[in-house]
């Protein structure tokens, strides 16, 4: 498989168009055609299928995308590494972050980082754990800081803590439950917790699971913690963040903490890679001064 086919067949994936991709690579659309139908015949399947109404991924288009994205972004990233190896002071560097890591520690380990690199283009993005977790897969961030429920991370990442966090509950002032006591009064009302479908359910699992409680049934969903936030401090809405958010932002949205009898589960704050994913050294780099700054 050569680059250019690579390229092709992800821009026709994203813009699922083959007018978009052509648009996009700044090339002619007989030749995204052509390149697209010469991958086909690489890989021995075809990967989209054409009609009057546009271009859509077959079975095996669906599958093949995110492996397009990560091969690109890995020879991006072999690239480089060369150039940083060879130059020093050159490359990309791209990170997710827990919301309470951006407000935290990510200024102080970015402006140490900085003086250090100051040419190296760093892509910042917030995002939730699962969101993290697909977009280390395909190869579009280099690592993520993250919190993580102990014990409940795939084979396929490699985590190093950083430090522990508690976890609170939080409602608006107004909340008739504000008042709660125990897990268990709170259990049956509705939540906004981070992640999406089943998957995310059963990644809370675990932070129920000890007080002999299943995941609660009436959750709103969402890959924002600020959002989360934010109808929490709106509505009759039971919201669960990391302790630091208590102090940086509960009072702006409206937010207070329950004050519970039951100690909740500590999420540990790691630095998370894709497993067998060596990082190119600037965001090795970056890794040492986030853990600098843990430590202090």
């Amino acid at each position: 498989m050569k680059p250019n086919q690579l390229q092709a067949f992800a821009a026709v994936a994203a813009q699922l168009s083959i007018r978009g991709a052509a648009r996009a690579l700044g090339i002619s659309q007989p030749a995204v055609t052509k390149i697209v139908r010469e991958l086909e015949r690489e890989v021995g399947a075809p990967l989209v299928e054409r009609s009057v109404r546009g271009v859509r991924l077959t079975t095996y288009g669906q599958a093949f995308a995110p492996r397009a994205r990560q091969l690109l972004e890995d020879m991006r990233r072999a690239r480089d590494e060369i150039a940083q190896i060879r130059d020093g002071v050159r490359g990309r560097v791209a990170l997710a972050v827990s919301t309470s890591f951006a407000l935290t520690l990510l200024p102080p380990a970015f402006k140490e980082f900085h003086a250090c690199l100051p040419s190296v283009d760093v892509h910042f993005s917030e995002a939730v754990l699962p969101a993290m977790l697909t977009q280390l897969l395909d190869g579009r961030l280099d690592f993520a800081v993250a919190h993580i429920v102990p014990g409940t991370l795939g084979p396929e990442f490699d985590s190093t803590e950083l430090f522990q966090v508690q976890l609170v509950i939080g409602v608006r002032r107004r909340h008739p439950l504000r008042h709660a006591r125990s897990l268990l009064e709170l259990h049956g009302a509705e939540w906004a917790l981070p992640g999406d479908g089943e998957a995310a359910r059963d990644a809370i699992a675990p932070l129920f699971a000890p007080m002999g409680l299943s995941p609660p049934l009436r959750v709103v969903q969402g890959q924002s913690v600020t959002v989360a936030l934010a109808l929490v401090g709106h509505m009759d809405l039971v919201g669960m963040f990391v302790e630091p958010l208590e102090s940086l932002a509960f009072r702006q949205h409206g937010v207070v903490r329950v004050a519970l009898d039951e100690a909740l589960p500590a999420l540990r704050v790691c630095v998370i890679r894709r497993r067998g994913h060596a990082l190119t050294p600037a965001a090795q780099q970056f890794v040492e001064c986030i853990q600098r700054c843990a430590q202090r």
